[in-house]
């Protein structure tokens, strides 16, 4: 079934490359960079002249300046959007897949990926060698817009996919955890609604972390694998999240939440509060900053190796932790065509039963150089440490370039290498290299 799934989407994938129109409104592929075409008032519209929409690659939390139209029409103001990605990734060692099958939290019988096969601890990417449709994402939205009085909105997104699972709410294994069909899971990774006053919006529901610089998301992201760091953030919430933007440099944001990759069901009483503040220094240089405390409470989750019968036991197989994470980012547009990027995690993971700490971090960095509007070549290198239970340094560096033929089609191969400093836990081929090349290609089309 799945193999007629993939076969299907290809199709329809590649028949869609062939008759888009050329014509489309074109997109940056900088760093994070949203599509946008500022409006300009002619004489005969001066007296209602558009809003200026500007499209602010240094922003982090890519919502927090966002300025909207003049109020539209209900149906206008409704958007439905998606994509597909699908491509593959392999790697020099030529290690392959290795699966498991057992139940999970919901005692369903489902087929896994062990990590370390594969493309070795690449996220997103592990499954090796064979062609995947990586995401289907579907959704639909209305942003909310204060700037005219009291506004609503809302979001509700789905996602399918060989790494959906991290978009599941699989931090307290309800909702749409376990939704699993071979190696491709479903998630819904938004499903919120919104609030808006002038310059205070807020979100009620589950939304995206607004931690970090990069995303699932495909198109918004420039590189087909993802960092390190990456993995040091959660990728969702559900809660409470207030912004306020009270001009065109400060931003402000603040949430409550039921933990990390949690539903509002909240199985493991787990709490937590985001904070996030951004500011444009100049028109150049933006810097942001965000911290997350989380607690991780008791639950009723019984793992493999623990006894059947404690229950007192968190979803890491502890008796309670606090889980403090620091996010710095910083980015700077050195011309029109360079852009560099910069973004540190700190992740603080304290076990309250002996009060050990356990510490990972790591700083990643990002060069891209737009040559036109259908091409454009990007660098990351990264350093981490204490990534993936492996107590050393690692590091990565990923060579890829952008090339959209049409504006909502983009073509991305990639090059990567990754290093590890340890010689006796090697996290490559099946923990018997320290290093290894990596390389793919995807294809995305949106809509």
């Amino acid at each position: 079934m799945n193999k007629i799934f993939i076969v299907l989407l290809s199709l329809v994938l590649f028949s869609y490359l062939g008759v888009v129109s050329a014509h489309t409104e074109n997109n940056s592929i900088y760093l994070g960079q949203e599509a946008c075409a500022p409006c300009e008032p002619v004489e005969e519209q001066i007296e209602k002249p558009c809003d200026a929409v500007t499209c602010d690659s240094g922003d982090f939390y890519p919502y927090l300046f966002k300025r909207n139209r003049h109020r539209q029409s209900l149906l206008d103001s409704i958007e439905v959007f998606g994509w597909v990605q699908a491509g593959v990734y392999t790697n020099s060692r030529g290690n392959t897949v290795t699966r498991t099958k057992g139940a999970n939290s919901n005692g369903r019988s489902v087929t896994q990926l062990e990590l370390q096969s594969g493309n070795g601890n690449l996220f997103s990417t592990v499954q090796s060698t064979d062609f995947l449709v990586n995401q289907v994402w579907l959704g639909v939205k209305k942003d909310a817009d204060g700037t005219h009085g009291l506004d609503w909105g809302f979001a509700a997104e789905g996602y399918f996919g060989p790494e959906a699972w991290i978009a599941q709410s699989w931090g307290d294994a309800n909702f749409d955890y376990g939704w699993q069909d071979g190696d491709y899971y479903t998630a819904i990774p938004q499903l919120y609604a919104q609030l808006a006053y002038g310059n205070l919006s807020v979100k009620l529901g589950k939304f995206e972390t607004i931690l970090g610089f990069e995303s699932l998301r495909a198109p918004d992201f420039f590189f087909f694998s993802h960092s390190y760091i990456f993995l040091l953030e959660p990728y969702s919430h559900s809660g409470a999240f207030f912004q306020y933007t009270p001009g065109n440099k400060w931003s402000f944001g603040a949430a409550y939440t039921t933990g990390t990759d949690t539903s509002i069901e909240n199985a493991y009483d787990d709490h937590g509060f985001i904070g996030t503040i951004s500011y444009q220094l100049s028109n150049k240089l933006n810097l942001s900053y965000a911290v997350m405390y989380n607690h991780n409470g008791y639950g009723a989750y019984v793992s493999e190796t623990s006894d059947p019968n404690n229950t007192g036991l968190n979803r890491y197989g502890l008796s309670g932790t606090n889980v403090y994470l620091h996010t710095v980012a910083a980015n700077y547009s050195i011309s029109d065509k360079w852009n560099y990027s910069l973004q540190w995690n700190y992740n603080d993971v304290k076990t309250r039963e002996d009060g050990s700490h356990t510490f990972a971090y790591g700083i990643a960095n990002y060069l891209t150089y737009q040559f036109n509007d259908h091409w454009g070549i990007g660098f990351r290198a990264e350093w981490a440490k204490n990534i993936l239970g492996y107590e050393t340094d690692i590091s990565e560096y990923t060579f890829g370039v952008n090339w959209k033929p049409y504006s909502n089609i983009s073509i991305r191969p990639e090059l990567r290498y990754d290093y590890s400093a340890n010689k006796i836990e090697k996290p490559f081929n099946n923990g018997l290299n320290r290093d290894q090349f990596s390389g793919g290609i995807t294809g995305i089309v949106s809509f």
